[in-house]
């Protein structure tokens, strides 16, 4: 074979690779990677994660909430999440394809190295999975008010038998069997960046010390009751409704009894509030020496000698 055309061969071929390759980002920047494919699991019935039993009230709600169809909305890191058609609720699914380890693995599994790593991460991924889980029933069971959580579903049912409608984001339709997927549903909150930027834009400075002031004691209340939320992404994943705050990511619930103690209390709020200090300083001084006064006021003298421990802040998580 003569240079010149094993020189046309590797061109034909890099520039064929790039146009998989480039088709492929396009189709996922268009669809987000969703696929009904993505939010199914053959998971099987477990009682741990079996949250508290709808009331009859709650459940006529659930009804009507599900009668709707439901759009994309966007996605973090755990879920995807479609929005109401009255635009009060969201609903969010597993991205069940960031729990399994990558197909390809599989291929390679006669090699015992990296059989070893594929079933290394299996476990990892599935321990992820029930921390998630785990966390979603905290939050339904203890913080309802505090999440704006109307269900949490990590049981697949029988008694929703409701079909729901959504359209993916490029505005085609699916129709669920809703019993067969475990997803949640949640009251749709405002920002809390965008609130605070509305309030003060609006010369409502008493207001936004007021939601300073229950962010702060909401925090502080869930500690006292010995949860906490492993996610320091206070301003991605705050939101106000009906003037109050809530969490809107609900995947790092956990509880300690360590919480309790002041000196965790205090280096978790410090933590917490840390980036959330730094945008306020800049945005809206006013409130940054508001919230500093609060936190000296709580802390004291110690507060001096904290530094930030972020944990766990995915940017781009809903």
């Amino acid at each position: 074979m003569s240079k010149n055309k094993l020189m046309k061969i590797c061109v034909w071929f890099c520039l064929s690779m790039a146009i998989i390759y480039g088709a492929g980002r396009v189709y996922y920047r268009v669809t987000a990677g969703f696929t009904t494919g993505n939010i199914t699991s053959s998971l099987p019935f477990d009682p741990r994660f079996e949250t508290k039993p709808l009331n009859g009230v709650e459940k006529i709600l659930v009804d009507s909430i599900l009668s709707q169809e439901f759009h994309y909305l966007g996605k973090g890191c755990q879920s995807y999440v479609f929005a109401s058609e009255d635009g009060k609720y969201v609903l969010k699914f597993f991205k069940y394809q960031r729990f399994t380890p990558q197909e390809w693995l599989k291929l390679f599994s006669f090699i015992p190295a990296v059989e070893e790593h594929r079933l290394k991460k299996i476990e990892e991924k599935k321990a992820k999975l029930e921390n998630i889980f785990t966390s979603w029933k905290i939050a339904f069971d203890e913080l309802k008010p505090e999440t704006g959580l109307v269900l949490v579903h990590l049981n697949k049912t029988k008694d929703l038998n409701r079909e729901l409608v959504i359209f993916d984001k490029m505005g085609f339709k699916t129709v669920l069997p809703i019993d067969d997927y475990e997803f949640l549903i949640q009251k749709r909150a405002l920002m809390l960046t965008d609130v605070i930027d509305q309030q003060m834009k609006g010369g409502e400075i008493d207001q936004a010390k007021l939601l300073i002031d229950n962010l702060f004691s909401t925090i502080l209340s869930e500690y006292n009751r010995g949860l906490g939320d492993n996610d320091h992404a206070l301003m991605q994943n705050t939101g106000v409704l009906d003037g109050k705050p809530i969490h809107i990511d609900v995947g790092q619930f956990v509880k300690n009894e360590d919480f309790k103690e002041f000196d965790t209390q205090a280096q978790e709020t410090f933590s917490k509030t840390y980036k959330y200090r730094i945008w306020l300083k800049k945005q809206h001084p006013k409130l940054s020496v508001y919230l500093e006064e609060k936190l000296r006021a709580f802390m004291g003298p110690k507060m001096d000698t904290l530094k930030p421990q972020l944990k766990n802040m995915a940017a781009d998580e809903l």
